[in-house]
């Protein structure tokens, strides 16, 4: 010890005796006494309500009036500051600002006494509350917190397990309250005791002195309830909520809070709110964890409730369910309006459905109703066997595609669980074609590509760049194919593989494949033992049904390929457009220029309001 430390405790050296001999005693300085005389606390108080209604408010004002006359009952305690956090929940550190405040400058040296009314009111999530306390605590110069209420003094001896008992029966309140709460809404839902707030479009009601009617529903403001409307026209027509923010702050309309700024979550919350159909769906969202305040998307983890025509509609039901189709389309890469199913009702594709290979639907029976709403003229053909051939070939076969040595030059078609792709012939026999069409005559049980414009309903991008050698080309599209395995009744763990027919008359070229002579195809996994490796490798399946011959009768043949027979100037009329099959959707879906007009419209009217 230098002398000069010896000095400074010189005054408190008392000299003792005990079994080794003489030895100075330097006795421990007097602890800090919170209600003593001998140390000056530099004090702060917290107060804290936790909802911001105005009774709560007026509690809050009558706990800093409280401090102010506690702390001066206590000489030793010199009140530097008030932190007060309002409407704020104890169940989580985030958001309480004044409190996290407090705690810094305690961690800075500014106080080293925090007085509040109790263990709750400061912290009900226990992890907090006691880590706090001990980082306090474990301070250069410690700062201790005095819970009224509770009269613990967490800089006394004794408080660690106090604390930490206290802190678990705050935490375990919250946990109750939460739970009376989660409660209190089920059987509010559960009793269509709804409490829809305002949305743009509506207002509530209110009675004769203003206040909102609790369980009064929504009345349309029409003003607004103009602007919701061409939100859900321009998306079904095929708008992007990006260009409908656009053309909605071109023409000055202005959103709930009177802004002319319009956003694409503001837009899509509008698209996506079922409230705008005269329905509520309750509990859409709920909040996971109470400590945290983490709300989380209902996937069943409440009982919910869809009530249905609980205040007046501003678009129809049909028209919402449209737009929820279509955002979950979107997802899958389509873009445009509300899918159509399209059919042609002209020509050699009479009855084919362009396929749209984004469309997440799944149900066969669609296509087959497209299908039939053409009316299908057959009549009974009888053909000379010499249309076909010079020779009487009764008794031969036509042999199969599939087994052929030069297959390979012949168009083929492959469909997986979720994809399909043509071969490098198919896309050669293209090569003038940026874009397909891909069709579906599910009777029939055939599929076809034939060239189109990038315009065409559903067209497909095929060769884009011409510099780049041909490839095979993949499309993929899982939804579709289900659909198609439903269809063809397929094995769903098989790929298959179908040979097409090239047909060429005048300008006119398709490729026609028959479904019905798919061959199925499985990857089998084998050990080679030489080379110490797995290798896996696809396997061609020989149908059952092929097993007795080699391939198709030939005037049967002849006559499911008649196209091909065809003279090379027949007008195949293969180039015929779709049209949308009728009576798909009970609403009317705008075309751009209609949207357009209405975009005018709503102009002219925002025009007159700012008048």
């Amino acid at each position: 010890m230098q002398s000069s430390d010896f000095n400074s405790y010189n005054s408190n050296i008392e000299v003792v005796k005990n079994k080794s001999g003489a030895a100075a005693f330097i006795p421990a300085k007097d602890k800090a006494d919170l209600f003593g005389n001998n140390h000056i606390f530099k004090t702060c108080a917290y107060c804290r309500v936790s909802t911001d209604h105005d009774e709560q408010l007026s509690s809050f004002e009558l706990q800093q009036e409280h401090y102010k006359q506690l702390v001066s009952n206590h000489p030793n305690w010199d009140l530097k500051h008030i932190f007060a956090d309002e409407g704020i929940s104890a169940t989580s550190l985030k958001n309480r600002d004044e409190f996290n405040n407090m705690i810094s400058r305690c961690m800075n040296g500014e106080f080293d006494l925090i007085v509040t009314k109790s263990v709750s009111r400061f912290a009900r999530n226990l992890v907090d509350c006691v880590s706090l306390v001990r980082k306090l605590k474990g301070l250069n110069h410690p700062v201790g917190v005095f819970f009224e209420t509770d009269n613990l003094f967490t800089l006394s001896e004794d408080s660690e397990l106090k604390l930490s008992i206290l802190a678990t029966f705050a935490q375990e309140e919250s946990v109750k309250k939460s739970e009376s709460m989660n409660w209190s809404l089920k059987e509010r839902f559960k009793n269509k005791k709804l409490l829809t707030p305002e949305l743009f479009g509506y207002r509530r009601p209110r009675d004769a002195v203003g206040n909102y009617i609790k369980y009064g529903k929504l009345e349309i403001e029409e003003s607004e309830a103009e602007i919701v409307r061409f939100i859900f026209n321009a998306f079904l027509s095929g708008f992007s909520v990006e260009s409908i923010c656009n053309i909605l702050e071109d023409i000055g309309c202005k959103t709930k809070l009177g802004n002319t700024k319009w956003n694409e979550g503001s837009v899509s919350y509008i698209l996506r709110n079922e409230r705008y159909c005269g329905n509520v769906l309750t509990w859409k969202q709920f909040t996971a964890d109470i400590f945290e305040h983490k709300k989380r998307k209902n996937r069943q983890d409440r009982d919910q409730y869809l009530y249905t025509d609980v205040h007046e509609a501003i678009i129809s039901a049909e028209q919402f369910e449209a737009v929820q189709v279509l955002f979950e389309n979107k997802k899958y890469g389509y873009k445009g309006g509300v899918p159509i199913m399209q059919v042609v009702d002209m020509g050699v594709f009479r009855g084919y459905i362009p396929i749209n290979h984004h469309w997440i639907s799944e149900n066969p029976e669609i296509y087959y109703k497209a299908s039939n709403s053409v009316p299908v003229y057959k009549k009974k053909q009888n053909v000379k066997k010499n249309y076909f051939s010079r020779f009487d070939l009764s008794g031969y076969q036509v042999v199969r595609g599939q087994f052929l040595t030069a297959r390979s030059e012949l168009p083929v078609i492959s469909f997986g669980k979720d994809k399909i792709t043509f071969n490098c012939t198919c896309t050669r026999k293209f090569d003038f074609a940026d874009y397909v069409q891909l069709l579906l005559h599910p009777t029939e049980r055939k599929i076809a590509i034939r060239p189109c414009s990038k315009n065409d309903m559903y067209s497909i991008p095929w060769h884009r760049n011409a510099e780049q050698p041909m490839i095979a080309k993949t499309i993929i599209c899982s939804h579709f194919c289900n659909t198609l395995y439903q269809i063809m009744d397929w094995f769903p763990d098989y790929m298959y593989k179908v040979f097409g027919t090239l047909i060429e008359k005048g300008s006119e070229q398709i490729v026609i494949f028959n479904l019905s002579s798919a061959m199925p195809n499985i990857t089998v996994t084998e050990e080679l033992e030489s080379a110490n490796k797995i290798v896996r490798r696809k396997v061609d399946i020989c149908p059952e049904e092929w097993g007795n011959s080699f391939g198709e009768e030939f005037y049967n043949f002849s006559m499911n390929n008649m196209l091909y027979y065809m003279p090379k100037d027949t007008n195949l009329k293969a180039n015929e457009k779709s049209r949308p099959v009728e009576g798909q959707l009970p609403f009317e879906v705008m075309d751009g220029t209609e949207v357009l007009q209405f975009a005018e419209n709503l102009k002219q009217k925002a025009g007159k309001e700012n008048e």
